[in-house]
């Protein structure tokens, strides 16, 4: 099997707002998985959709290359495992209290709470009462809670939100695991582009509610890099020569979209037979999260 997850043409409507419109979204087996897009993209509610916690309008859900509907859900969802815009547990019951609700729940052994609990890091502080958690600690316990059972699909909404640097690497390396240890494949959500690339292996780009872009980060980063500026000893006569070539210009740089390194030592020959000096020449770096922005803004108008 290629494709873990498949959706296609899946839509999503409250009211007369259309919140997701996904023509296609493929999700490999075993695989990391980063749906990125803007708050109120439609990430959550596709996310909720294929948990079966929203009711699809229209479309098409595989999961393990079967459709997901009314006659399988329940055989389905034992083999799902969520954490979606926020974690659900008892904040007076202790962490391990609240994993045995789940145990009993999908019908599994004491013994399998004992493998999350070791897994997340959370063995020492297992019998204190989630309200005196931190909140990476509480991430930590909603991630347990999802890796009960150990279901092929892990979905995780913004798992690192509201976390310290150091809380934040800590889950990251958790999820970073999963596929590789326990044979899963994971769908994770986040607004934060460099956050998705630091676990990705592919991701999704979503605005409001249509796939934008799937691919991996690097396939991004090259479709969509910065621009290439040359400072010139007269910029205006400049422009002139290149009058063929879409760039902008300033008081101080010719600006074009990222070229081959060819095709900029063709436009130095040009300029330099034409008696106009090369000062400075260079390529802007933008940086992912700067891509992103600019890349949504630009297709979601």
């Amino acid at each position: 099997m290629d494709n873990f997850i498949e959706l296609t043409n899946l839509k999503k409507n409250y009211g007369k707002n259309t919140v997701v419109d996904i023509d296609n979204m493929k999700i490999p087996e075993e695989s990391i998985y980063g749906l990125i897009g803007p708050n109120g993209a439609g990430k959550s509610t596709t996310m909720k959709m294929i948990c079966g916690l929203t009711v699809k309008d229209e479309g098409i859900i595989r999961i393990a290359g079967e459709e997901f509907n009314d006659n399988n859900r329940l055989n389905m969802l034992k083999n799902i495992g969520s954490l979606i815009e926020g974690p659900a547990y008892y904040n007076n019951l202790t962490a391990y209290d609240n994993l045995d609700i789940v145990r009993e729940l999908k019908g599994l052994k004491k013994t399998d709470i004992d493998d999350v609990i070791d897994i997340v890091g959370l063995k020492n502080n297992i019998k204190k009462r989630v309200k005196n958690y931190s909140l990476g600690m509480k991430q930590r316990l909603a991630i347990a809670m999802a890796l009960m059972g150990f279901p092929k699909l892990i979905i995780l909404d913004e798992p690192t939100n509201g976390l310290d640097p150091h809380a934040m690497e800590d889950i990251r390396n958790l999820i970073r695991n999963l596929p590789k240890k326990y044979g899963c494949t994971v769908m994770v959500s986040s607004h934060i582009l460099d956050e998705i690339e630091k676990v990705a292996d592919k991701i999704g780009i979503i605005g409001n509610g249509k796939m934008l872009y799937q691919g991996t980060i690097s396939d991004f980063k090259s479709n969509y890099r910065g621009e290439i500026k040359f400072k010139t000893s007269d910029n205006n006569r400049a422009t002139k020569i290149l009058d063929n070539i879409n760039f902008e210009c300033d008081d101080e740089f010719i600006k074009i979209k990222y070229v081959e390194n060819n095709v900029v030592g063709n436009i130095i020959e040009l300029l330099v037979k034409n008696n106009i000096k090369i000062y400075r020449v260079f390529e802007e770096i933008k940086s992912l999260e700067n891509l992103f922005i600019e890349f949504t803004e630009r297709n979601t108008l």
